[in-house]
């Protein structure tokens, strides 16, 4: 949500690749790679490894931290996720099936869902996809809702650089297949000419929309962020626009990420990081703060995002 950070709800998104296999979006939390290899130290080193994109040292430090913890269900998610993005997607099952074992959640339903589906368990796919669309925190619902739909065949396209309107009303629909031809088509226009306006990639606005609301007309989070982008209400106000209607909330939208994007010379991550905890926390921490949320949003727009622009 736009300024405004919450810890009660994770975000994500996520496609299906041409295998019909589900791409899962890690829970991206800050960590560094400490000197010394106590036990936290090695947690931590496994999450800073993983984020970086090293699977492989991920996996030796998580294990080496699992020897001793092996109760850990967030380590296990951590491990999982690492076996996941390497391809061994076996081990992946494994640990993610632990972790549930341990402390079940949505979230990890979610991970577990997208492993199983991987290896050909599509029954338990659903399953565990099911069992996440009943999760207490409506954003993970929400994901799940999606991940049912893309388990049926149902994929995200590419948006290439020309803005074909067709291709971003398929995306709306597949995010919210409730909205009326009339509603899809408003909110493309907008996306398309605010875009272009303020020279924002619209293709980065669609990522940020997905994740923040799912293309959800009239949703409000918990927080009081209100419509498509999740504007708070001093935004709102700020902006002189109704939440509620979808042409001035994507409007302001737009708006608050160049906002951001100029002050942080064009950086997405940070400009994102503050379009969800506020520029002071970005300020303040010196980098994307290190929020749970924050964190995850930021590592999940900007993959949704690559996946839309074809990287």
């Amino acid at each position: 949500m736009a300024g405004k950070y919450s810890d009660v709800t994770l975000r994500g998104s996520a496609r299906v690749n041409k295998a019909g296999g589900i791409l899962v979006l890690v829970v991206a939390l800050a960590g560094v790679w400490p000197p010394v290899a106590s036990a936290e130290s090695l947690f931590a080193a496994g999450r800073a490894a993983h984020l970086a994109g090293r699977h492989l040292d991920a996996v030796v430090a998580l294990r080496a931290y699992l020897a001793d913890h092996p109760t850990d269900a967030g380590a296990w998610v951590w491990l999982g996720g690492s076996y996941y993005q390497l391809g061994s997607v076996p081990d992946a099952v494994m640990c993610f099936e632990r972790a549930m074992a341990f402390q079940p959640s949505g979230e990890t339903a979610l991970w577990l869902g997208a492993a199983y589906a991987q290896v050909g368990r599509d029954n338990d796919a659903r399953a565990a996809f099911l069992r996440a669309s009943h999760s207490p925190r409506p954003q993970t619902a929400l994901l799940a809702q999606q991940w049912l739909r893309a388990a049926s065949g149902r994929q995200v396209p590419v948006l290439e650089e020309e803005m074909i309107p067709e291709a971003y009303a398929y995306v709306v629909s597949w995010y919210n297949p409730r909205l009326n031809p009339a509603q899809v088509d408003a909110i493309v226009r907008s996306v398309l000419y605010y875009s272009t306006a303020y020279h924002v990639d619209p293709r980065l606005v669609v990522a940020l929309i997905a994740v923040e609301s799912g293309f959800r007309v009239s949703v409000e989070s918990v927080a009081g962020a209100s419509g498509l982008g999740q504007l708070m209400p001093e935004t709102s106000r700020a902006m002189g626009i109704n939440p509620a209607d979808p042409v001035g909330n994507i409007y302001a939208t737009v708006r608050v990420l160049r906002g951001h994007l100029d002050r942080y010379g064009s950086n997405l991550q940070l400009a994102l990081a503050a379009y969800n905890a506020g520029h002071n926390a970005v300020t303040r921490y010196n980098g994307i703060p290190p929020f749970r949320e924050t964190q995850w949003y930021v590592y999940n727009v900007m993959t949704l995002y690559r996946h839309l622009a074809g990287s």
